[in-house]
């Protein structure tokens, strides 16, 4: 018998890991899936085109226009399910979701309540104190004198803290605030994520009304934890928890993990989904502060770059997302490892691709 088409439009297809995401939605066993790309590079340098049965160009998830670009792809190509793959696009999509499903579309993410609350980071460390969960001290400064005293407060000079932008991804903006900072290691460095709270003060000194985009967190210098949750209206199947290592993740997407079944870390995600309404997927990011208790670093609600990760336990995470979308319901015998007899590590190794150039430019 004939598969059914299902058509899947995902989102940032010019990432470098878009072609294994792309494989993996692909790959389900009721459905023929096409695919339907889209980016906010030039129509011509997508190289996730090549991947694609269609491909657009749309503008940034935050730019007045991208709904109706999306609006439009999706009447166009008879979308039925729409990925997102960052945070502003997850954001204004769920936000529209309403005008979307009118079309027959669904979008794979949480309800736009959820991600706004997530996409304020700041904001989802108050919501989750108020439910109970424990996590570390988070400060928002708005003046120079907010940043001296707040630091003292999560005790520098004796211990790091964390300045990231309350908004944002891909680590931009994140740095740890020490007092070890040496300028010369500093610009000798290939990467470099740490200054000093003089240095940060200086930077600051002009910009005084951008601190408010900016908040303060305790530093975790115990191992980093993602556990990737497959989830339907707050009920979790399954999780995948991948273990980082203790240096933080300032260069995704992420190169080396292992896949470990870390009981705290697990009890710990639970903990966070109870406490707000996720739907779809969620990302629950972990780490451990110096007393080996752990603490939350973020919520993602759209699709992980490493998700493919969980395919290491046999789990395609994306199949199962098509699947809830067509029949409403997870099915009925996802796998959930608690241990498992390989002990797996997740190692990302490029290869490359040739494209035509476009000559007219």
């Amino acid at each position: 018998m004939k598969k059914p088409i299902v058509t899947v439009m995902m989102t940032c297809v010019n990432s470098q890991v878009a072609p294994g995401i792309i494989q993996l939605i692909t790959e389900h066993p009721d459905y023929q899936v096409k695919i339907v790309g889209c980016d906010a590079s030039p129509e011509a340098e997508i190289l996730g085109r090549h991947f694609c049965h269609q491909c657009y160009s749309v503008p940034l998830g935050g730019h007045d226009e991208y709904i109706d670009r999306i609006l439009y792809i999706v009447m166009t190509e008879g979308v039925q399910l729409l990925f997102p793959g960052s945070d502003e696009e997850c954001l204004a999509l769920s936000e529209h979701r309403d005008r979307f499903e009118a079309l027959g579309c669904k979008i794979a993410c949480s309800a736009f309540e959820t991600v706004s609350l997530c996409f304020d980071k700041f904001q989802l460390m108050a919501h989750i104190r108020e439910k109970g969960v424990q996590s570390g001290a988070v400060y928002l400064p708005t003046t120079l004198a907010d940043l001296e005293n707040f630091a003292h407060a999560l005790g520098y000079p004796n211990f790091d803290f964390v300045i990231k932008p309350r908004s944002g991804h891909g680590s931009r903006g994140f740095h740890v605030v020490s007092s070890n900072y040496d300028l010369y290691e500093d610009f000798t460095a290939s990467r470099s994520y740490t200054l000093s709270l003089e240095v940060l003060k200086d930077l600051f000194s002009s910009r005084e009304q951008a601190l408010s985009n900016y908040f303060l967190m305790e530093m975790f210098p115990g191992d980093k934890y993602s556990a990737d949750v497959l989830v339907s209206r707050s009920r979790i199947h399954t999780m995948v928890i991948r273990n980082n290592g203790p240096i933080p993740k300032v260069n995704p997407p992420t190169q080396n993990a292992r896949i470990v079944f870390d009981p705290d870390v697990r009890s710990y995600a639970r903990r966070i989904i109870d406490a707000l309404d996720f739907d779809y997927f969620v990302q629950v990011e972990v780490g451990r502060t110096r007393d080996d208790e752990l603490g939350l670093v973020e919520v993602n609600t759209r699709m992980d770059a490493t998700l493919p990760i969980t395919e290491g336990l046999g789990l395609n995470f994306f199949r199962e997302m098509i699947t809830y979308a067509m029949t409403g319901k997870m099915r009925a015998d996802i796998p959930y490892y608690h241990d498992y007899p390989k002990k797996l590590c997740f190692r990302r190794y490029w290869s490359h691709l040739f494209a035509e150039m476009d000559t007219h430019e």
